[in-house]
């Protein structure tokens, strides 16, 4: 499937064009649909607090641990129970929640969505490709 960039969201001064896909998340009965950056220079997913707290789950009790980026570090919780949907693909999903990250609330990175599926980046294009693998 080709998907056009598309403009990161919280950002007013400028558009900024980004690969992002719609994802939902469950967990406990609660759905939260968002979008989220796909970024093959993460390691794994992230997600934001608010995220977590629409999904009813208690971030804040959950253990912390340490982690860096790009941007400097951050203190990250992991949590082992989500479920998401991209493009009626279902599959568990393992997480960091973050506090504070933006300008956006989720990114999708080499542990989750790329070992499920081949991604292909065309930014001269401003587009990129996601083909699900296929399992028996």
């Amino acid at each position: 499937m080709i998907i056009p960039y598309s403009p990161l969201p919280d950002i007013k001064s400028k558009i900024v064009l980004a690969p992002m896909v719609p994802v939902t998340f469950t967990y406990d009965g609660q759905s939260f649909a968002t979008f989220a950056l796909v970024d093959s220079g993460a390691s794994g997913a992230v997600i934001s607090t608010v995220i977590a707290e629409a999904l009813g789950i208690a971030w804040d009790r959950l253990p912390v641990s340490g982690g860096f980026s790009v941007g400097g570090v951050f203190r990250s919780r992991p949590f082992d129970r989500l479920t998401a949907e991209i493009f009626d693909h279902t599959f568990p999903l393992t997480v960091n929640i973050i506090e504070g990250i933006a300008p956006y609330k989720c990114i999708l990175g080499q542990a989750d969505l790329f070992q499920r599926a081949t991604i292909s980046f065309e930014a001269y294009k401003q587009q990129f490709s996601v083909e699900f693998r296929r399992y028996n």
